[in-house]
C-alpha cells in the first residue's frame, strides 16, 4: 500500500495554521508526517505546538531554536534572575511553561530523518558531510544552522551580508537523498535540483508550507509532490517583539 510522507515548514508555535493546513492536506493514520524543526519560538503557541506534535506523533528534527529553548531551560533552572535579564520575553515565556516530559522530547529530536531516499532537515547539508550517527558537534551546528556560502565555498553567517554568495541547496549534489528543509524564509518554497525549502515565513505573516511525497516498498517519489500552504492570519513575531 502506498503511504505517503508530509513534512512541515518552520512552524513557530503557528499552531492554528498547522491545524488547518493538516486539514487540507486530509491527513490520515496512514500518513507520516515530518517537521523540520522551528516548530518553537517567535510563534503565539510554542509550547502548545510542541504537545500537540508529540500527542498527534508527528516526527521531527531538532531546529537552532530547539536548541535555543534547551539552553534557556537550564540557565533559567539554574539562575531565574540571570537568564530573565539575558533572554527575550517571549522565550522567557516559554521556558516558564516547559516541564521536564517537554524537555525530554526536545532532547530527544534527532539532527536527520531518512525515510529511503528522503532526508529531512533543519538548515542543511554542508559540502562534503556524510550523515550518521556519529556526528560531531560542528556537524550539527551546520546542519541546523547552514544557508550560504562565500565565494571560496565556504559556510558564512547569515550576518555578513556581503558574502552570501551561494546558497548551500543550489550546489548540493545530492549524496543525502532528496532533501527537505527549512531554516532560511523564503516568499516561496525555494526548489533545487536535489532539495527543496519550504520555511515560508508563517511567522512572519507569510505561510506555512507542507510538501507530500508518496512512497512505496522501494522508494519515495521525490520527483512528483503536491505543496499545501495556509496563510498566516498575522505577522506573529512583530507581535512578540512589542
Amino acid at each position: 500500500m502506498k503511504r505517503r510522507v508530509i513534512v512541515y515548514g518552520d512552524i513557530h508555535g503557528c499552531l492554528k495554521e498547522l491545524k488547518k493546513l493538516r486539514e487540507k492536506i486530509k491527513v490520515t493514520q496512514n500518513d507520516l508526517e515530518i517537521s523540520v524543526g522551528d516548530f518553537l519560538n517567535k510563534g503565539p503557541k510554542s509550547v502548545k505546538t510542541l504537545r500537540y506534535i508529540e500527542k498527534n506523533h508527528i516526527f521531527s528534527v531538532i531546529g537552532n531554536n530547539e536548541e535555543k529553548i534547551i539552553q534557556y531551560y537550564y540557565e533559567y533552572k539554574k539562575d531565574p534572575k540571570k537568564c530573565a535579564k539575558n533572554i527575550k520575553k517571549y522565550e522567557l515565556k516559554i521556558v516558564k511553561k516547559l516541564n521536564t516530559r517537554d524537555i525530554h522530547f526536545l532532547k530527544s529530536l534527532p539532527y536527520f530523518i531518512k525515510i529511503k531516499n528522503l532526508t529531512v532537515v533543519h538548515g542543511g547539508i554542508r559540502i562534503g558531510l556524510k550523515l550518521n550517527h556519529n556526528l560531531s558537534e560542528q556537524d550539527k551546528k551546520d546542519i541546523t544552522l547552514i544557508r550560504f556560502y562565500n565565494d571560496k565555498f565556504e559556510m558564512v553567517p547569515y550576518s555578513d551580508k556581503k558574502n552570501l554568495i551561494h546558497f548551500w541547496s543550489d550546489h548540493y549534489n545530492g549524496s543525502e537523498g532528496f532533501v527537505v528543509f527549512g531554516h532560511h524564509p523564503f516568499k516561496k518554497p525555494k526548489i533545487s535540483k536535489y532539495a527543496i525549502g519550504i520555511d515560508t515565513g508563517c511567522v512572519y505573516g507569510g505561510k506555512l508550507t507542507a510538501v507530500v511525497f508518496n512512497m512505496d516498498k522501494k522508494k519515495v517519489d521525490t520527483r512528483h509532490y503536491k505543496i499545501y500552504q495556509q496563510k498566516a492570519k498575522s505577522d506573529y513575531f512583530a507581535k512578540a517583539c512589542r
